[in-house]
């Protein structure tokens, strides 16, 4: 039994050929990504993996960057936000077309204004979109105005594609949803596309192919081309998991080192820890769940140059000087010393370290030509050079391994920093609690810099170099649905009647008996989630519910506000 696991990274597409008996990896590939072509960058690493026959495989399991870059890029593909009861602030940034029209409903979970379905039919007219994303005031606590939305653009375009905010978020914040469902609806198509085509080249069966999502869980292809914004974050969710799984540690603080960033993650019990608010994409907050991760500008690329006579560590990056076809024509004169805007070529922690014997990657004698001119520009002797730079570098990943664990942002060159770089009489040292485990091609150099710095285990573990692909083998299917029983008293000739509201996907319900609209909530969740496991294609499975109360005290008194049906289920 053999399993296929491919991460497509923002700079390499890794891969791996896991036997699922012995737990062990049989062989590997690195290539180089074309973020204009994932499908090619896919299937050359498979290609690399030399399957003997793909169509006996037990999995594929498939970490893409594709939703990730859709956000970041802020591309506008044909999708029409609809918003209902409420003005955007600003839809015109992510959606070709906006249509806004009347309809609230309020807190309570109760129409307050129809929906406007004149005025939607007429802006549906004139639409020639074939994208329609939806959302509406307090959509959450009753979807019936998306609802009644979506049938009448079905009705008008047969053919749409049509995205309610509501199916993918239960937070309150209608444009946040809108935004998601605008997004959600742009990536339908492409992530269809992206996963039909990687199946025919591939020739791996669909019945046995998974994408891994922001969460660390894997979805079937048909729920990753249905719900595709969920596989946002889903690189650094596989690394996280592959770097624990390699270290064999259940519990770790897993830090991956890439060629632009680097990417710092907490593994509790073999299980990501997630964002409450969900993750940040390109200056974007999305209220999906994925892995609480810490990510900053520091990786093998990152830029090294001069600035007002000192060495500095830049932010972005740039090709290593030791690595580049003809590195002596890009250091014909000093321009490569200085950060120039629309540079390619430059000094990085890769070209330091392979100067000073820290790896072997890449051409020593570039690299300490590279290094020396840097030091002379600086008016520093080498050695002083070295220094300073390593210290710089030791400076930001300790940073950021504190922000990781303090789940806060500490400034560049603040007060935080300067304790953790130290003195003649302060050394800072860090006790974490768990291991740090690095996984990513050039982490080993740069965990060197900080062991004296760390006091808990450091692993490296064999393989590190592909564990962002390993981790999207080693995870399985979870699936959670969680359903609001609200309590909305109401009022009858001047008595408090109890009412309490269930909001599902198909609208809302109202019951007079808390016990009853508990037990529909749990009803509905258990048949969701099951569902949602078998559209996963997953045979065996367990379902966990919990129940869960919140209340406050008034007066002496208990007062009941809402209760909480969460169910899950995971297995594979």
């Amino acid at each position: 039994m053999e399993a296929v696991g491919i991460d497509v990274g923002g700079t390499y597409t890794d891969g791996v050929l896991f036997d699922l008996r012995s737990r062990k990896i049989v062989r590997k590939a690195k290539v180089p990504t074309r973020p204009q072509d994932l499908r090619s960058s896919v299937l050359q690493c498979f290609s690399a993996l030399q399957l003997r026959s793909p169509a006996m495989l037990s999995r594929f399991c498939l970490s893409t960057t594709l939703a990730t870059n859709a956000v970041v890029e802020g591309t506008k593909r044909d999708v029409c936000a609809i918003g209902i009861g409420l003005r955007p602030r600003r839809p015109s940034e992510y959606a070709a077309e906006t249509i806004l029209v009347d309809g609230r409903v309020g807190p309570t979970g109760l129409v307050e204004i129809p929906l406007d379905e004149g005025a939607l039919q007429k802006a549906l007219k004139g639409s020639e979109s074939r994208s329609f994303a939806i959302s509406s005031f307090f959509g959450t606590r009753n979807p019936q105005n998306e609802l009644r939305a979506a049938e009448m653009v079905l009705e008008e375009h047969p053919k749409a594609t049509v995205v309610k905010g509501s199916d993918l978020v239960g937070t309150l914040g209608m444009e946040e949803r809108l935004y998601i469902a605008v997004k959600n609806a742009e990536l339908i198509h492409i992530m269809a596309g992206l996963l039909e085509a990687i199946g025919k080249g591939t020739q791996v069966p669909g019945s046995v192919t998974y994408v891994l999502k922001g969460d660390g869980t894997l979805v079937s292809t048909e729920e990753a081309a249905l719900r595709p914004i969920f596989t946002v974050l889903s690189g650094p969710a596989a690394s996280a998991l592959g770097g624990a799984f390699l270290a064999g540690a259940k519990d770790a603080l897993v830090v991956d080192i890439g060629g632009t960033t680097t990417d710092i993650a907490l593994v509790q019990g073999g299980m990501l820890k997630l964002s409450e608010d969900g993750g940040v994409v390109g200056g974007s907050r999305l209220r999906v769940e994925s892995a609480e991760m810490t990510t900053r500008a520091l990786g093998g690329n990152s830029e090294i140059f001069c600035e007002d006579g000192h060495p500095k560590l830049g932010h972005r990056a740039v090709v290593p000087l030791c690595l580049a076809p003809d590195p002596y024509w890009h250091m014909r004169d000093l321009s490569y010393l200085y950060p120039l805007a629309g540079k390619v070529h430059g000094i990085t922690p890769t070209d330091l370290f392979c100067a000073t014997g820290r790896s072997d990657f890449g051409d020593r004698n570039v690299a300490a030509s590279a290094m020396s001119a840097l030091a002379e520009e600086c008016e520093l002797s080498l050695p002083a050079l070295i220094e300073m730079l390593e210290d710089l570098i030791r400076t930001r990943l300790l940073r950021t391994i504190v922000e990781a664990l303090l789940n806060r942002q500490l400034l560049e060159r603040g007060e935080g920093e300067k304790v953790l770089r130290g003195n003649g009489m302060l050394r800072t040292v860090l006790r974490i609690g768990v291991p740090l485990v690095g996984i990513g091609a050039p982490v080993r150099a740069f965990l060197d810099l900080i062991r004296e710095h760390v006091d808990s285990p450091v692993i490296i573990p064999v393989d590190h170099e592909v564990g962002n692909a390993l981790g999207a083998i080693c995870t399985e299917v979870h699936g959670r649905k969680e359903v609001i029983v609200r309590n909305e008293p109401g009022w009858i000739d001047g008595r408090e009647v109890p009412h309490f509201h269930v909001a599902v996907a198909g609208g809302l319900r109202v019951f007079t008996d808390r016990d009853e609209a508990v037990g529909y909530a749990i009803e509905h969740a258990t048949r969701a989630l099951r569902e949602y496991m078998e559209r996963s294609r997953v045979q065996r499975y367990r379902v966990v519910s919990e129940v869960r109360d919140i209340t406050y005290l008034e007066m002496g008194l208990t007062r009941h506000v809402e209760t909480i049906v969460s169910v899950s289920a995971g297995g594979m």
